[in-house]
């Protein structure tokens, strides 16, 4: 993790941004008092991170005063595009509920109170509730366009993200999914079942998760030396263009593939759990032409026809260890940060068929890894 050279001040802010000391001060304490837009507010909290400015008082190795040491604030992350349907946003705020849940409950274990913030893309409400309470730590559910208010919080506050990561030249802990064994683990789970022609859709270059599962994927091609069906990876997987159409684009890859086309795929529940629905209507059977295998067990799996295999993320088990990584961060602010990734379990159920061994024996392999 990168440190700066020296230590960046408030004046160099000013300067580079073309605002007096005074504003950038303000702006960088969390104050509302100068009134400058959402936009100027985020680019000096992104230049304030480029440079690596870190507040004066995060230095200090202190444990904090009792006081302090007896709340946390979680911060929720909202999505920036409304979900396409209502079981979408009903599988995130269930995610979201296990996060409240278990991280309330584990740092309960320790004597610290927890609050809970949503943070819907505007900065400043979250910076003026931070400058105007009275917060030991900040437990953050952050999304990848948040560096600069990460940047900003972590360093002021103790910060352990969960499910992400983040460079920064500021101390902070982490604990997420191990992402690649998403992957990893539910195609090994194919191969298992006699699969040999596995492909997976997910691959925003612009999401730290999906590229974590790509790599895995690339991993477990080259490892059994099958092909990699980089034909859905180059599908279109921007936020913002549509779900289904998204799913429409992985029914015709894989019918112009012919028989070629993959036996099993992997992909979050969002687009899995719309492609059982969509194969059914163009008249692709799952399991019996099509297994699929979806990503983070979402509450419809179990109720789908056929039900959805799917990879159960260990929410409590994360949550357990960023309340234990706040309260040592808490006690001493200067440790080095931490990375810990916790490894999620496969919920198998119909939708995974068994080949035969006939079935298993692919054509010669002739797309280069």
């Amino acid at each position: 993790m990168k440190r700066p050279r020296h230590s960046v001040t408030q004046s160099e802010i000013a300067r580079k941004a073309g605002l007096s000391q005074a504003a950038v001060s303000a702006i960088l304490s969390g104050s509302t008092a100068v009134n400058v837009s959402e936009e100027t507010r985020a680019s000096i909290l992104a230049l304030a991170e480029k440079l690596g400015y870190v507040a004066r008082k995060s230095v200090s190795k202190s444990a904090p005063e009792s006081g302090k040491r007896r709340s946390a604030l979680l911060v929720e992350s909202l999505p920036t595009i409304e979900a396409e349907d209502d079981w979408v946003s009903s599988g995130y705020e269930t995610l979201m509920g296990k996060i409240v849940t278990g991280a309330s409950r584990h740092l309960a274990e320790h004597g610290v109170g927890i609050s809970v913030h949503h943070l819907s893309g505007n900065s400043r409400g979250l910076m003026q509730w931070l400058a105007d309470s009275d917060i030991g730590g900040v437990i953050w559910h952050a999304s990848d366009k948040d560096h600069a208010l990460l940047h900003w919080v972590a360093s002021r506050y103790p910060l352990v993200l969960i499910n992400r990561e983040w460079q920064s030249s500021v101390a902070y802990d982490s604990v997420s999914v191990d992402q690649a064994k998403n992957i990893s683990i539910a195609a090994e789970h194919l191969w298992a079942a006699g699969h040999r022609k596995i492909a997976t859709f997910g691959h925003c270059p612009t999401n730290s998760i999906f590229q974590r599962r790509v790599d895995g994927y690339l991993r477990f091609v080259r490892e059994k030396k099958i092909r990699n069906y980089v034909e859905f990876q180059q599908l279109n997987d921007e936020q913002d263009y549509a779900a289904p159409k998204k799913v429409a684009d992985i029914l015709r890859t894989w019918k112009a593939l012919g028989s070629e086309a993959p036996t099993g795929m992997i992909m979050s529940d969002a687009f899995a759990l719309r492609l059982l629905g969509a194969a059914r209507k163009e008249g692709i059977r799952v399991p019996h032409d099509l297994s699929i295998i979806g990503i983070d067990n979402t509450t419809p799996c179990g109720l789908m026809d056929p039900p959805l295999s799917s990879m159960e993320e260990p929410f409590d088990e994360m949550c357990h260890e960023a309340a234990e990584m706040l309260i040592r961060r808490m006690e001493n602010r200067e440790l080095p940060s931490r990375a810990l990734q916790i490894a999620p379990k496969l919920c198998a159920r119909e939708s995974v068929r068994t080949l035969t061994k006939n079935q298993t024996n692919p054509p010669p392999l002739t797309t280069s890894l």
